[in-house]
């Protein structure tokens, strides 16, 4: 799984994922802070690295708006802010979850582990 972290995802979640073996990569290090939304989105899916965001009100229509003209991206994963070792614990099971599938064109909401 490789992601791609917009800016509003705390970068101490690519450090700790990357202890888990998920290739992460933020807007920070990417050199890509004040882009707008859909050119984070374009980067993403140049690099082929799913989108990770808490902007589900903007992100959401885009996606909606790139299906509707043709356009495909590498992925979409959405979540509420939350705290950082919930987002690890989430991300985890995600990453085992999806391992070896294909998120090009998915939106998938961070789901609940119980």
């Amino acid at each position: 799984m490789r992601l791609y972290l917009d800016e509003n995802v705390p970068v101490p979640l690519a450090t700790a994922l990357a202890h888990h073996e998920v290739d992460c990569l933020t807007t920070r290090d990417a050199g890509n802070q004040g882009y707008s939304d859909e050119e984070q989105l374009a980067f993403a899916t140049q690099e082929q690295r799913t989108l990770v965001t808490f902007n589900c009100k903007d992100f959401l229509p885009l996606a909606t708006h790139w299906q509707e003209i043709g356009r495909s991206h590498a992925g979409m994963i959405l979540s509420k802010e939350l705290p950082l070792p919930e987002l690890i614990r989430r991300f985890r099971h995600l990453a085992i979850r999806c391992r070896d599938r294909n998120l090009r064109d998915t939106i998938i909401w961070l789901p609940v582990v119980r």
